[in-house]
């Protein structure tokens, strides 16, 4: 009974997701002279259900769900792509040279452990990886496009 429990508890937080999403389908263009970043999070019950901020160069980019993808087009330059975590990580952030034309995937990744000791843990780590386009595109299929 505990265990039914628990399931239909987290089908029902699941279900709470208030954001304005839609299906993964197409993305609009990318605007001329831009450089396009697309943010996302895979979804794995290893994960939590914590969205978390993205940002560059320590300008807020929007909030990426688990499940879900966000884009943002931007000027070409160099990045310091991070993200909001309650606890530091090695190589936790990422800088990135981008130029016109080209679109940079960024997958955010919990580590849901890191930082525990003994039977107290606080807060939720995140960490960020670019990832190879031909990967990314494949994992970000089917996921849910978000405003952020």
């Amino acid at each position: 009974m505990r265990q039914i429990l628990t399931i239909l508890l987290a089908v029902l937080v699941i279900g709470c997701d208030t954001a304005p999403q839609q299906r993964l389908t197409t993305f609009p263009p990318q605007a001329p002279g831009k450089a396009r970043f697309y943010f996302y999070r895979e979804l794995s019950p290893y994960m939590g259900l914590e969205w978390t901020e993205v940002s560059l160069n320590e300008v807020a980019m929007g909030s990426v769900a688990p499940g879900a993808v966000i884009y943002r087009d931007v000027a070409p330059g160099l990045y310091e792509v991070e993200v909001r975590s309650d606890r530091l990580y090695p190589n936790q952030f990422k800088m990135v040279a981008v130029e016109a034309g080209t679109s940079t995937y960024v997958r955010v990744d919990s580590q849901p452990f890191w930082g525990q000791s003994g039977v107290a843990w606080w807060g939720n780590t995140f960490v960020v990886a670019i990832v190879d386009p031909v990967i990314a595109r494949q994992q970000i299929e089917g996921l849910r496009q978000s405003d952020g």
